[in-house]
């Protein structure tokens, strides 16, 4: 591979299975906690008045003939009259398992502030908030899930029940909550608690490699690739197959601009014994970006498409895929592949770990995304940049794309 200066942004590898599946990295999407969705949940601990008494057993009535949403409704009223956190918390899981997840998480947050160290509530607003890429209130709250695990530890106490890890010994889930808050932190852009958090970690486990991917984690997100590079080596001394840390030390590679010795961290990904569906992904898109660079259009095109192929649900193939149709004039199939890999990233956790050395590739991938919102005038803005910008690939779209919103306009 010739080197060079690299224009194209870059996927960061392997966080999604850092966080979700933690030291296997098994875990290609996050599925949702085991709540249950049932009465006894919500019972209230004191008399309701009655007309609260009146909608909280006109919502039950509703859940037991399955009409779940006028339910949600109905107990979300006797929650808001009652502030009782126990309804609010069942509100919340109905309307997320009806696929409502900003109202699920507004719901549970009503919750907490009647019950602040209601720990099911917190353990929800935590997963919650991630699918809506609300990190800061995940990180916030995640934080809390841990202070309980730890106090419940220090008591001696029987370990809280929670969905993530029900069946875990405690030491192993204070772990699994510790990488969580360490990473949620860190997507937040909150690197002193993400670091303080993964340092916890290391100090409780230091033999174990989550504490030290988390904290490496932080350094390659706050663009301090001389740490990374560091924590990411010591990692592979101990685990020399594990696809996170060689994902992401290609990652610290590219960013130091050395494109063959990135090719060779993500290659040896590939040649892992039975690698994750998502670490597999992540690596052959990570490829292809790299014969995107040099020019290679249809090999890097049969990467992309392995790597959709790969993890289906995962966006990175897609918005690589996109970028690689745009700059090759297929227009058409860029945006609506865009709009796949944006359905698939309602988090926006593809996009928090998407790096670029010149900022004309992000604007690229955004205006995308602003006409398939209906933006019109941010992708106006974003596309005038990308055509003003210093990458001449991205010149000739970026015409194309002004030319088309100008004819809508009219």
């Amino acid at each position: 591979m010739r080197r060079g200066a690299p224009r194209r942004g870059w996927v960061v590898a392997g966080v999604a299975a850092a966080w979700l599946g933690l030291a296997g990295g098994a875990a290609a999407k996050p599925t949702a906690p085991a709540w249950r969705v049932h009465a006894a949940a919500a019972q209230p601990s004191a008399r309701l008045a009655p007309d609260a008494e009146t909608l909280r057993a006109k919502g039950f009535a509703q859940l037991r003939a399955g009409e779940r949403a006028a339910a949600a409704r109905t107990l979300a009223q006797a929650a808001e009259a009652t502030r009782t956190p126990r309804l609010w918390r069942l509100v919340g899981d109905l309307r997320f398992h009806q696929g409502d997840r900003e109202g699920a998480v507004l719901a549970w947050k009503a919750g907490l502030a009647e019950a602040p160290d209601d720990l099911p509530l917190l353990e929800r607003t935590a997963y919650g908030a991630v699918e809506v890429g609300d990190y800061a209130a995940a990180a916030e709250a995640q934080a809390e899930v841990v202070r309980h695990l730890e106090a419940h530890l220090a008591a001696g106490n029987a370990t809280p029940q929670l969905a993530m890890g029900r069946f875990m010994a405690p030491d192993e889930l204070l772990v699994r909550h510790l990488v969580r808050w360490s990473e949620l932190a860190t997507l937040a852009g909150d690197f002193t608690t993400g670091e303080q958090a993964a340092r916890r970690l290391i100090r409780r486990a230091p033999a174990r490699v989550e504490g030290h991917l988390a904290l490496a984690y932080m350094h390659l997100q706050a663009a301090e690739y001389g740490e990374a590079e560091v924590l990411y080596s010591e990692v592979l001394k101990v685990d020399p197959h594990n696809t996170i840390a060689l994902n992401n030390l290609g990652n610290v590679r590219y960013m130091d601009r050395d494109l063959d010795a990135a090719a060779r961290q993500f290659e040896a990904v590939l040649e892992v014994e039975a690698p994750s569906a998502q670490a597999q992904s992540i690596a052959l898109a990570n490829l292809g970006e790299l014969l995107q660079l040099q020019g290679a259009y249809r090999d890097a095109e049969a990467l992309y498409l392995e790597a959709r192929d790969a993890a289906p649900e995962g966006a990175w193939s897609y918005m690589g895929l996109a970028s690689l149709y745009d700059v090759t004039g297929r227009y058409d199939a860029a945006v609506e592949v865009m709009i796949e890999g944006w359905e698939r990233d309602a988090s926006h956790l593809t996009r928090l770990n998407m790096h670029f050395f010149e900022p004309e590739w992000a604007w690229q991938r955004d205006a995308l995304i602003a006409e398939i919102e209906g933006d019109l005038d941010a992708a106006t803005l974003l596309w005038k940049r990308v055509l003003k910008g210093d990458v001449p690939a991205l010149k000739k779209a970026a015409d194309h794309h002004l030319r088309g919103l100008e004819q809508l306009r009219d």
